[in-house]
């Protein structure tokens, strides 16, 4: 079955549930973006060989969190940081259908779109509202040990991204807190031993990590 991105948008538009969204045609995606009062939401599914159709990551940005935690970075390491997290379908939607199939039929499709809606809908309902709640967002960075880090992704590189975890798991006063802040630290320094010619960078980072860990410690949480 030949796909179209132009098709996709027109069955997008012409359902309740996606039409509040602003869908855009990129090259060989369809991107969706909801801009709410607390949250910015964006998706997109990425078509290939005219029948591949594949649901990608939500992306987020928390407003609220991102005001409170974006002043806590140095500016030398603003280029490290980005205003997002990203909520993997396959991690807090439990379903035994796969989000990329090789569509061959118009069965298959209304059978991808049907499981699709069901996800956004669950989304809607039981995520997007709850992001929002800085201890429902710590439950779910701290859902993963340090060592699996790698499955939740919040945005920036490192050690931004690992940064913006700490600050959420100390404002949702989640066990997990000191483990991040100390597996942090580690890293730090073994990236020091690993790169010594990056001298200046490891002291930016062990600066930016040391005034977060201060004022996570020593000020109120902004979210109590």
């Amino acid at each position: 079955m030949d796909l179209t991105r132009k098709e996709l948008k027109k069955i997008f538009l012409e359902k309740e549930i996606t039409q509040k969204y602003t869908i855009k045609l990129m090259e060989s995606n369809i991107d969706f973006y909801l801009n709410k009062e607390h949250l910015s939401i964006q998706f997109d599914f990425r078509l290939q060989f005219d029948s591949l159709l594949t649901l990608q990551t939500f992306t987020i940005s928390i407003k609220e969190f991102e005001e409170k935690f974006k002043p806590l970075v140095i500016n030398e390491l603003h280029h490290y940081y980005d205003d997002y997290i990203l909520v993997n379908p396959r991690k807090v939607y439990k379903t035994e259908y796969s989000f990329s199939k090789d569509i061959q039929s118009k069965e298959e499709l209304d059978e991808f779109l049907s499981n699709f809606y069901l996800c956004l809908n669950f989304y809607e309902t039981e995520i997007f509202p709850k992001l929002t709640d800085i201890r429902f967002l710590a439950d779910y960075v701290g859902s993963v040990p340090f060592e699996q880090r790698s499955e939740i992704v919040v945005g920036g590189s490192f050690p931004l991204q690992l940064f913006k975890k700490i600050a959420i798991l100390k404002w949702g006063n989640h066990l997990r807190y000191e483990e991040y802040k100390d597996e942090t630290q580690k890293l730090i320094e073994l990236y020091a031993i690993k790169k010594p010619e990056k001298t200046e960078e490891v002291r930016l980072f062990q600066k930016g990590f040391e005034k977060l860990i201060y004022h996570l410690e020593n000020e109120p949480n902004p979210f109590l």
